[in-house]
Parts: structure tokens; sequence; C-alpha cells
């Protein structure tokens, strides 16, 4: 009775992979075909300036002086866009980058605009996305808790590379909170971290593999959605393109 229960859980556990396998792969696939018809920020603009002649003079422009007209807290979206092309320019394994794109849907990354001031944090329970990892890479699953205790463990070791982030880790839970402060240049219409954001130790939000250096992101308004564009090369001189969307929400945190 027990073996049989044991296979049932099994199975459950394999359809759970299996389906978010083949949605994965299709997200993939998704973002494959429409990665191409994205412009820059620039293109962008000018597309948008055309638009907005052929509108009714009762059409409001969007702010672009964050600091005086969209001071409050913005909220991340487009989550798996956005880690779908960090992970298709690193060397991650597929079957893991698939599985694991869907552990980041219940982030709630946010952004907080206060004077010159940016601050951005979020919350992440990371057990999900190292049990997939361990999936992926062929790990039995009765090794997974020493898999998340060393994975973890490495987490430790690089936290205190870290100058300018804050890092909270719960480590009983797998889970750990994160803040780093940046600055925003209304002038030049950027927003400046000391450190580039990054998920873990090794899903860099930005145009290189190390979250160690700085970032400048161009930012744009529309509406009430803000986009934070960055490109340049990276180690191995591959050019590399990130964008980071964020909806307002006003001053709720």
């Amino acid at each position: 009775m027990i073996k049989l229960k044991q296979q049932g859980l099994g199975g459950k556990f394999m359809f759970t992979k299996t389906k978010k396998i083949l949605f994965g792969f299709l997200a993939f696939f998704a973002v494959l075909l429409i990665a191409g018809c994205q412009s820059s920020p620039s293109q962008s603009s000018k597309t948008n300036k055309s638009s907005q002649t052929d509108k009714s003079p009762q059409t409001i422009k969007a702010p672009q002086d964050l600091t005086k007209d969209q001071q409050g807290t913005w909220k991340w979206t487009d989550q798996q866009m956005t880690i779908q092309k960090v992970f298709l320019a690193s060397n991650i394994k597929k079957l893991a980058a698939v599985l694991m794109l869907d552990d980041f849907d219940k982030v709630k990354m946010t952004m907080t605009i206060k004077d010159k001031t940016v601050e951005l944090k979020y919350h992440f329970d990371y057990r999900e996305l190292y049990e997939d990892q361990a999936f992926a890479t062929g790990e039995n699953k009765a090794n997974y808790e020493s898999y998340l205790k060393n994975k973890t463990a490495e987490f430790k070791n690089y936290i205190p590379n870290l100058k300018h982030t804050k890092i909270t880790l719960d480590e009983p839970n797998y889970a750990y909170d994160y803040s780093l402060t940046g600055e925003i240049d209304t002038q030049k219409h950027t927003i400046t971290f000391p450190e580039t954001p990054t998920f873990l130790s090794r899903i860099v939000m930005g145009t290189t593999y190390n979250s160690l250096v700085p970032i400048t992101y161009t930012y744009t308004v529309e509406g009430n959605q803000l986009t934070l564009y960055a490109e340049g090369n990276d180690e191995q001189s591959h050019f590399r393109v990130i964008r980071l969307r964020f909806n307002y929400v006003g001053d709720k945190h």
C-alpha cells in the first residue's frame, strides 16, 4: 500500500514537471519569435511621438520627469519575458531554464522613487527554483534537501561580496529579502545602481555576468509603464540587451 502511494506521488511529481517543461518551451519559442520585433527606446520614442500627433488634443502625454510627476512605487511586470532573455544569454541548461521560468511569477519586485533616490526590492522564495534545477541536472529526488543546503551555502558565501546590496537570508524557509538603492537622473533619463540587480548570485539583470559592477539603465515612460533598458557587450564580447518593465501603482508598497 505504501509502495503504491509512493508511486502515485512520484507520478504526480513527474506530471507537474512535464507540464512545466511543455509550457516553458512554448514560452521560449514565443520570446524568440518576438525578440526581433522589439525596438530600442529611441525607436519606440519616435513611434510614440508619431502616434501622439494623430491623437485628439485631450490625450495626456506620458510624463518623463519621474522625480516630479511619478513619485511613488512601480511594480515589476513581464517577469517571464525578462527572465527568458537572461537565460537565453547565459550558459544555463535549456531544461533547467524552461523549468525555472514560472518560479518568478510570484516575485513582487518593486521600485520606489522618492526625490532622486530609487529603491529596488523584492522577496524571493527560492526552494522551488533549486528543486527545478536539481531535477534538470538529473539529481535524485532523495538528494534534493542536501542539494538545497549546498546551494544555500554557496549563496551565503556570495552575500558578503556585495557592498551596496542588502540581503536578509531566511535560511530555514529558503527565502530572502533584497534591497538595492540607486539614483535617478531626470535630465539624462537614466537610473543608476552601484551594483547590478540580481536574483540569487547568477541571474544577473544586466549586460554582463558580474553582479558587483554598477549599471546605468535608460528609462522611458509611456502611460503608466516604465521601461528600464541597457545594452552592451558581456565578458565574451557578445552583445546583450536587458529590459525591465514596471507598472505604476502610486504610493502603495
